[in-house]
């Protein structure tokens, strides 16, 4: 807590060097002048690696409760990760609406009117807690649709128990969410992943405790891994909330009321919300109809999937840096600017994802044998390795596009865009070219690099001409 203390006296003694015209942050230049490669891609760095890293912590608190629940057999670990499954579809649209006071906050920062982020925040938590709200009352029993989708009855108790026991950290989540947005907006992204990795470890430790019964608490099995993370969001969620009065009460007042941010919130990220929503339902589809054509083709999707993931997380966190410093750029209306940092982002993912999908290709036969000893599983895996590398440069495009539209304000067309292209490309593929054609997950995967190679194409373009730049 002290060293979140003294990082958050940091961010405060820059925001007064701000005000005392001290700043030299590249989205305070001048529309024409000169701003070194170094400066821009500095700036995205700083932003982006702390994002990244704040997204392996996630990750990483799911995988240390399926680590932890499969001591409990298969069918306790199948039942958590059903359950995550199912709980991470919940949240998808509220964690795309939270997306909302990200841009709005970066477009006030450029405007330099500061305050105005607080007001985003607040309307952000009191939207996140009422929608967690909600969640946490549709998950008190969700037998009735673990029944409807077909899960196999061994492991219906322990997804509903699990999910019963989370989704008591639902409302916290929901409320943290917008405040980590915000501080990403304001260009703090470390004081979320101080929080987050020190999460991890808090989790870790009780998730062990409540599941196997030490320290004197109660074994309660798979229950307990989910308590033990509600209890973390909660705990996060207090100390973020405590850092924003504090940071509030030092910096400038916002002049904007609650319900007109709001109102700017769900407009901005309302679309995202929904994009957020069907991407994941279509996701969940793909990885429906792959599950029925037997379990090596659905394992080597897993492995192929979870590979890929080291690529798409940093590549993800360059786009959301890139969404900052567009948004804070065109909110100054230095439209040149935002040009060069979409340029850099660009450069800078293609790089790091072009390295990935050279990696997959030359070493997949290796990374696909570690994970998996079958035959036929490492067979797939390889294929599905290879057609991965053949994305990548093409995805670092679509991502990188895709995050500065947000930032440009530009969010209704994204959204259509992205929701028709991944439905028409990944679980149609999956279907057309896996199922009836007797592709298996290859067909599926072809459809990955479908949707890459348009999105790529049309972000692009929407990019360069869309009509988004005449307000601008």
């Amino acid at each position: 807590m002290n060293a979140l203390k003294d990082h958050d006296d940091r961010q405060d003694r820059l925001k007064r060097e701000v005000v005392a015209g001290d700043d030299t942050s590249l989205v305070r230049q001048r529309p024409n002048a000169p701003v070194s490669n170094l400066t821009v891609r500095r700036e995205l760095v700083t932003l982006a690696w702390p994002i990244a890293t704040a997204m392996l912590g996630e990750t990483a608190i799911g995988l240390v409760d399926t680590k932890l629940v499969g001591g409990l057999g298969s069918a306790a670990l199948g039942g958590v990760g059903l359950a995550t499954t199912l709980m991470f579809l919940a949240y998808a649209f509220i964690f795309g609406l939270m997306r909302g006071v990200k841009v709005a906050t970066a477009h006030a920062e450029g405007l330099r009117r500061a305050g105005d982020g607080f007001a985003y925040a607040r309307a952000g938590v009191v939207m996140g807690a009422a929608l967690g709200l909600g969640v946490l009352v549709l998950c008190r029993d969700a037998s009735p649709l673990l029944r409807a989708i077909g899960a196999d009855p061994t492991i219906i108790p322990y997804a509903r128990d699990f999910l019963a026991a989370v989704t008591w950290g639902a409302p916290a989540l929901c409320a943290l969410a917008p405040l980590i947005q915000y501080r990403q907006a304001i260009g703090d992204a470390r004081t979320p992943m101080i929080v987050s990795i020190s999460g991890n470890v808090f989790n870790a430790v009780f998730a062990w405790a409540f599941i196997y019964g030490h320290f004197g608490l109660p074994a309660l099995g798979a229950r307990g891994g989910g308590y033990a993370t509600a209890i973390t969001k909660v705990l996060e969620l207090s100390i973020m909330l405590g850092l924003l009065v504090r940071l509030e009460r030092r910096g400038d007042r916002a002049t904007l009321a609650v319900g007109k941010a709001m109102k700017e919130v769900v407009a901005l990220g309302g679309p995202m919300g929904l994009q957020f929503f069907a991407e994941m339902l279509a996701f969940a589809a793909f990885t429906a109809v792959l599950g029925s054509l037997g379990r090596a083709e659905i394992a080597a999707h897993q492995i192929a999937l979870s590979v890929i993931r080291v690529s798409f997380l940093p590549g993800i966190a360059i786009a959301e840096a890139a969404s900052v410093l567009v948004g804070r750029a065109l909110g100054a209306r230095n439209l040149p600017l935002a040009d060069r940092i979409t340029q850099h982002a660009l450069e800078t993912a293609i790089a790091f994802m072009a390295l990935c999908g050279a990696s997959f290709a030359v070493f997949g036969g290796i990374i696909a044998r570690f994970f998996s000893d079958d035959p036929e599983v490492f067979v797939i895996a390889k294929k599905l390795l290879l057609v991965a590398a053949l994305f990548q440069v093409l995805d670092a495009v679509n991502i990188v596009f895709r995050g500065a539209l947000r930032g440009a304000k530009d969010v209704k067309v994204v959204a259509a865009i992205g929701i028709f292209i991944v439905w028409t490309c990944v679980p149609t593929a999956a279907w057309v070219l896996g199922r009836q054609l007797g592709m298996g997950a290859l067909g599926g995967w072809i459809g990955f690099v479908g949707e890459t190679v348009l999105a790529a194409a049309l972000f692009r373009m929407r990019w360069k001409r869309g009509a988004w730049r005449n307000q601008y």
